[in-house]
């Protein structure tokens, strides 16, 4: 399976257009959709700058999840952190980071190998839209 492709093989989110960037107008709730992600997930991008991250029925891997930005240009990811036991997160996004560039959500399969760089073990993924 080539990297980054997400184990289900779709590539990509079952709804486009059903994820948006949070309103300039501040206005918080359902248009604060960022992703629904390729499988049982979702995630949104909160006014305060962190990503709240719903994945659901993950399978067991012998590892951890890590969340992730990826630049789909570029191919450039950017780790936002990890999930813990719970289907849940909220993880803080870097101060910095242009969402119109780093558009692409994904949670992979990690290993305790003592390499930073993204498995290649994708298990949901979704592209923002706004």
């Amino acid at each position: 399976m080539p990297e980054g492709t997400p184990r289900n093989g779709r590539g990509g989110f079952p709804h486009p257009g059903a994820c948006r960037r949070p309103r300039s107008d501040g206005h918080r709730g359902d248009d604060d959709v960022v992703a629904v992600l390729a499988g049982p997930g979702d995630a949104r991008v909160l006014q305060n700058h962190q990503l709240h991250l719903h994945a659901a029925n993950l399978p067991r891997v012998p590892g951890y999840y890590e969340v992730w930005l990826i630049n789909p240009t570029t191919m450039k990811m950017l780790s936002v952190g990890t999930l813990g036991g719970g289907p849940d997160a909220l993880l803080p996004l870097p101060p910095n980071v242009d969402l119109q560039s780093y558009s692409v959500v994904d949670v992979s399969a990690e290993q305790y190998d003592n390499k930073p760089a993204h498995s290649g073990d994708s298990l949901l993924r979704g592209t923002l839209t706004g």
